[in-house]
């Protein structure tokens, strides 16, 4: 979302107008969910981004041109049966609803707005309103109640907003709002650079996580062993692994070194760290529950509470009897997502 946000900031800068194609709703089993989103420039040609290919973005193409020229926004049904499921070679057979709207370049201070939020790391809601007298209006709200709307339907997005990570349509008044949560991606932080490591990256790049890579060792934290991956540090004895590095509601610690010493070093910073304030979203730690109840007893001996060592995941990953670094990369990623969307309720 963000590349995308950058992507249109830019057209708007050049003066072009687009149109924002983006998936507001959708049932039963779709080749893309609520907020999925694209850019097409007023010849029809994609920008950028995708609502799921097929007859389905050839239709929202198609009517993309039209909206930049009438300036009058678009909500478009479709439903993923029959022709337009066979176009999108697939069986869907679910329902979508798909905003069409024209973004100008006098629109572009909101845009910059932003990504200037984001970049800060804050949370914004960018809600817009799909009908009424107001369609295609948008604004801004932070989601954390920063500041108190104005206006009543504006308090009553807000209250819906709570805790969303997807998109949604909320009803206020005789307005149908579409509300789109914008966030900076979840950020896996793994210590280590071994071959588990080396496949985590892979699967959590591809589920949405940045990453960073720490090791000890500069041949084992290089983008050669882990291409794609923007961020590998060398961190001599792993001493003061996180400096630079944000503990937030974004980061998960990944715990993957090569030994017990190490393992225990990197947890103890990380709890430490919690107890000024810089707490991380997730907490795993890889090895047997004999390693763990021995790295567990050593940091009681030096005052950490139980309540700070429950927060940890040891064994990390979903208990999937998983062997290989491959499947056991899967069961980590796998537990933070759940953790992430809080069904995890167990161990979260």
């Amino acid at each position: 979302m963000q590349t995308l946000l950058q992507i249109l900031i830019e057209c708007l800068k050049r003066g072009e107008a687009l149109a924002a194609v983006t998936i507001v709703s959708h049932e039963g089993s779709t080749p893309r969910t609520a907020g999925s989103k694209m850019l097409v420039d007023q010849q029809g040609a994609l920008v950028a981004g995708s609502v799921g290919g097929g007859l389905l973005e050839a239709a929202a193409l198609k009517a993309a041109p039209k909206v930049l020229k009438s300036g009058v926004p678009e909500l478009m049904d479709f439903d993923l049966s029959g022709e337009l499921a066979a176009g999108a070679d697939m069986i869907c057979g679910g329902k979508l609803k798909v905003f069409v709207e024209a973004v100008l370049p006098n629109q572009l201070e909101l845009f910059q707005k932003l990504d200037e939020k984001m970049r800060c790391d804050e949370d914004m809601l960018l809600v817009t309103a799909l009908n009424g007298g107001h369609s295609g209006q948008r604004r801004l709200l932070y989601p954390q109640e920063k500041e108190i709307p104005s206006t009543p339907e504006m308090q009553t997005v807000l209250r819906a907003a709570r805790g969303a990570l997807a998109a949604f349509t909320v009803q206020s008044g005789d307005v149908l709002y579409f509300v789109e949560p914008w966030q900076l991606p979840p950020h896996m932080i793994l210590c280590g650079g071994g071959h588990v490591s080396q496949a985590t990256a892979t699967v959590a790049a591809g589920a949405g996580f940045t990453v960073t890579v720490l090791d000890d060792r500069a041949e084992f934290a290089s983008a050669k062993r882990f291409p794609g991956v923007p961020d590998c540090r060398c961190i001599p004895d792993f001493k003061n692994c996180f400096e630079g590095i944000r503990l937030n509601g974004r980061a998960y610690v990944v715990i993957l070194t090569r030994g017990h010493v190490h393992d225990a070093n990197v947890l103890e910073q990380t709890l430490d760290a919690g107890r000024k304030g810089h707490i991380a979203k997730y907490i795993g730690m890889i090895g047997s529950v004999r390693k763990r109840d021995e790295i567990y007893t050593a940091l009681r001996n030096k005052g950490f509470s139980d309540s700070e060592l429950a927060r940890v995941h040891c064994p990390v990953g979903l208990p999937i009897g998983a062997e290989t670094p491959g499947e056991i990369a899967v069961s980590i990623v796998a537990e933070c997502i759940a953790h992430r969307r809080a069904k995890n309720s167990e161990k979260a």
